[in-house]
């Protein structure tokens, strides 16, 4: 099949050498580049970019790059955390994963099984010279990445904490070369499952290649009874309520509730950067950024709401969607009844 449209999360490593060889297939007419990082100096050794590329967020330097590969190429460039992504941007034949935050991998994980949508997801261990290359293709029996995940790897999911630290990251200490063997591997695998090839394809299994010792590992992985992420995907009507005119209670009239996906509404905004607090109804994405010192807010104590009502909604029933930062994308749900769920556009 032709005219293929392949997401790629994260433009490190592997990313950014996965990237151009996704390129130069002929299958794939679209790419969407995700990552809200910026490239600095001491990426050059490690990753596939140059010198000239320091400073610039990274999906505009590999936008860049994948245009000059192939004219006819249509790239979208994405500087946003796969978070906080519109769901209905994200509608794509497979995802491409080269993540080093488990909770990204984990949104991710969400977000392709609740669009019905194969992803690949790949990993390298610089200390070890390990490559680690997962598929997942969603289906009742099928194993998600949270099939294999116990206690600890939850208890170690990264949080954001109020003071301002941020989320940690840490290196992987890997080399350019690893990083190029991973993607190589990695382009393999998306081209098998782009075709069709599922039976040869990595679904729900791991490969981990020992390059220090030639050593090559194949685990099959099954669906755990017990996983906590539910396997749930969506079946999503198309809802036109442009944003930036319709307004939250029009939105409220028609469906009786309304729930974002993946975000929630926060009442009370604090900034981790200056403390000033902001208290106002609006989806607490990266949209909501302080207007003193442009940091991005974030919610206070408890003060988040899953879904609105008219009576939670209160005052602010007159503010359009876009103010209260719903976007064009967004998947919405809504009833009261009967849960529906909707792209809003």
């Amino acid at each position: 099949m032709t005219d293929r449209h392949v997401v790629v999360v994260g433009l490190g490593n592997t990313g950014s050498q996965l990237a151009p060889l996704l390129a130069r297939m002929g299958d794939v007419s679209r790419i969407t580049l995700v990552d809200p990082g910026a490239y600095e100096a001491a990426n050059v050794a490690v990753q596939n970019i140059e010198a000239s590329d320091i400073g610039k967020p990274k999906v505009e330097a590999q936008a860049e790059k994948l245009r000059r590969i192939r004219q006819d190429l249509e790239v979208v460039a994405l500087e946003q955390r796969i978070e906080d992504v519109p769901r209905g941007q994200l509608v794509c034949d497979l995802f491409a994963s080269c993540l080093d935050s488990k909770g990204s991998r984990q949104s991710l994980n969400e977000i392709a099984w609740r669009l019905n949508t194969p992803w690949s997801d790949c990993g390298v261990l610089g200390s070890l010279n390990l490559v680690r290359v997962n598929s997942y293709v969603p289906s009742d029996e099928s194993a998600c990445l949270e099939c294999a995940w116990g206690h600890d790897e939850y208890s170690v999911l990264e949080q954001e904490y109020v003071c301002g630290g941020g989320v940690a990251s840490y290196p992987t200490l890997a080399t350019s070369a690893l990083g190029a063997l991973a993607g190589a591997l990695m382009a393999v695998e998306i081209g098998k499952l782009l075709r069709g090839d599922v039976d040869c394809s990595l679904a729900s299994r791991q490969l981990v290649m020992d390059a220090q010792h030639q050593k090559l590992q194949v685990t099959q992985m099954r669906k755990n009874v017990w996983c906590r992420f539910d396997h749930r995907t969506w079946q999503i009507e198309p809802w036109v309520c442009p944003p930036e005119t319709t307004t939250l209670g029009a939105a409220l009239n028609t469906l009786g509730t309304l729930q974002v996906e993946g975000h929630r509404f926060a009442s009370d905004l604090i900034c981790p950067g200056c403390m000033k607090r902001e208290q106002a109804l609006r989806l607490n994405r990266p949209l909501a950024r302080c207007n003193a010192c442009n940091r991005r807010m974030i919610t206070a104590g408890f003060g988040s709401l899953d879904r609105l009502d008219r009576e939670l909604a209160g005052e602010y029933v007159s503010r359009t969607l876009a103010q209260v930062g719903l976007r064009a994308g967004d998947i919405v749900s809504g009833g009261n009844r009967h849960r529906r769920l909707l792209e809003a556009a």
